[in-house]
């Protein structure tokens, strides 16, 4: 059952990161109108499964929500210089600025939570809580760096809540979690060929293996399960106020999959004695991180409701990407990412216009995971972002609802100075993104 649930997903699923680092936030409709402020207190459907779990007991009956988002992330890099390594001769990277690297993708998302006892609610949840793709183009100047990366995440949520006080209630919950990954990049065997070799320049020049003449090209494809939990607790000191907190562990993966190496032929008689770039398998340590979330809701006037909420990721387990390959002779692959914890702080509002219309608006900002242009990535070029978010909702029959919601995110241009983990060439330059964001969603309801 499990298996069949990820494969169905997998197959909806195409995520582009936008929160910070390679988190997604995105869930469905509602919440997006309102930049996804307050979710850990609002509990207004079964999507709280994931925010907070302890929301069901605000539920009533059965409730069954389906979601879609769609996203359309934008990227671009102006190149300042980015050059090969000194040990190298240190000349001008040669290529285009990479086109527009961003993506089109979809995420869906599933919630059911159903009240089984009078004080005891169960549910589950199945979404997409981490992801990225970017695609720059192959003959770009950061080909060395990253052409394609492709993470994709399937994270199951049976969850339990309790109301142990009239106003106070817990929720917990189990996770089992899919992770795939793609990442293809090209290697600079000519600058190899001076910096891992120890050949002199003007010997491999000799050979036909100067600095950017002769390129091979390398895919890693892995897959991981992994588990963790959450718990979340809610409070309601009076009628209209709602305060929650939530935790979600942190998720360890060992992406374990395959290395492909498609090197040209004048090469190989360099590269064979030494045994590397074939084709081998390897692993990929990665650690999904923990946060913990504090919101509030707050019923202004009848039809009037503001949310807040401050969100913290502990991104700092994220000190590199590491490849370790089964093939003793291949050098393992350690980029260096460093990331510091970050912050996400989110203000909303509701107003509904009747008993069947409401409106929403939403503002948040997501603070950026890279601490210096070093360490800025361009398999994920990231900056603080700034949400804007807006949408609306129809109560259709007592039964069912439909909510839809758009988001723009603002990124700030961001330099990078990033050195490529293998040859050492360092891009030079600056990106800059945007990305919007649409979301439907579906709740059915049944007492």
């Amino acid at each position: 059952m499990l298996q069949a649930i990820v494969i169905v997903v997998l197959g909806l699923l195409s995520a582009s990161a936008h929160a910070g680092g390679f988190a997604i936030t995105e869930h469905g409709g509602r919440g997006l109108g309102s930049a996804w402020a307050g979710e850990a207190a609002l509990a207004e459907d079964a999507r709280t499964i994931y925010f907070n779990p302890a929301g069901m007991t605000l539920l009533r009956g059965t409730q069954i929500v389906g979601g879609m988002d769609g996203i359309r992330t934008s990227g671009t890099f102006e190149n300042e210089g980015s050059h090969v390594n000194r040990a190298a001769g240190g000349g001008p990277l040669r290529g285009n600025d990479g086109g527009d690297g961003g993506a089109l993708g979809s995420i869906p998302s599933l919630y059911i939570s159903h009240q089984l006892l009078d004080r005891v609610w169960i549910g589950l949840g199945v979404d997409a809580p981490f992801g990225l793709r970017t695609d720059w183009d192959p003959g770009w100047v950061g080909r060395y760096n990253a052409v394609v990366s492709d993470l994709k995440s399937v994270n199951v949520n049976p969850s339990i809540a309790v109301r142990l006080l009239d106003t106070l209630s817990f929720g917990a919950g189990f996770n089992a979690q899919y992770a795939h990954v793609k990442l293809t990049n090209f290697l600079d065997l000519g600058t190899l060929c001076v910096v891992q070799q120890g050949f002199p320049l003007a010997t491999c020049e000799g050979l036909g293996l100067g600095p950017q003449k002769a390129d091979a090209f390398v895919k890693l494809v892995g897959n991981s399960w992994g588990y963790g939990w959450n718990v979340g607790t809610l409070w309601e000191p009076r009628p209209g106020t709602h305060l929650g907190l939530t935790y979600r562990s942190r998720i360890q993966h060992e992406l374990t999959g395959d290395a492909d190496f498609t090197v040209p032929a004048k090469a190989k008689p360099l590269i064979k004695p030494t045994g590397q770039l074939r084709d081998t398998g390897a692993v990929a340590p990665v650690e999904f991180p923990d946060s913990a979330s504090f919101a509030a809701f707050q019923q202004v006037t009848r039809r009037l409701a503001v949310m807040a909420d401050v969100t913290w990721t502990h991104w700092d387990r994220f000190t590199s990407l590491a490849v370790n390959f089964d093939n003793p002779k291949q050098t393992d692959f350690d980029a260096v990412e460093d990331w510091r914890n970050t912050f996400r702080v989110a203000l909303g509002a509701r107003f509904d216009l009747d008993d069947r219309w409401s409106l929403r608006a939403g503002f948040a900002w997501d603070q950026t995971t890279v601490t210096s242009p070093a360490n800025r990535d361009p398999r994920i070029p990231d900056s603080d972002r700034y949400w804007l978010a807006f949408g609306a909702g129809y109560q259709l029959t007592p039964s069912m609802r439909v909510d839809a919601g758009y988001a723009h995110i603002f990124l700030p241009n961001a330099s990078t100075r990033n050195r490529d983990a293998v040859s050492g060439n360092v891009l030079r330059g600056e990106f800059s993104s945007q990305a919007d964001l649409i979301g439907m969603q579906a709740t059915l309801t049944f007492d």
